[in-house]
């Protein structure tokens, strides 16, 4: 009888510490999550931005932002470039308005 409550009480204390372990990583998670200005940078991407008349294609690669869109092919920059800066903010670099050619 000893041993069996030995051995529930082992199980338990290894339960507890694998879930104090998993409680401890979300913790974290959230953390990094919530200081994500600082903590993440996007080094590159490539994402379909469902447009209101096409989708398109729009990538990043270490600074260097491009899109399938005719506006971005004569401007440098265009709503979907826009867009994919505003939703990852200071994770990736902004993109450089040129003039019209």
């Amino acid at each position: 009888m000893n041993s069996d409550r030995f051995s529930q009480q082992t199980v338990e204390e290894g339960t507890k510490r694998i879930m104090d372990s998993a409680v401890s990583r979300i913790l974290k998670a959230k953390q990094y999550a919530a200081e994500r200005d600082h903590r993440v940078k996007v080094h590159s991407f490539e994402v379909e931005l469902h447009g209101d008349n096409h989708n398109h294609l729009v990538r990043y690669d270490r600074g260097v932002w491009s899109c399938d869109c005719e506006e971005f092919q004569l401007r440098g920059v265009c709503a979907h470039v826009m867009a994919m800066e505003e939703i990852l903010g200071e994770a990736v670099d902004p993109a450089m308005l040129t003039t019209p050619r």
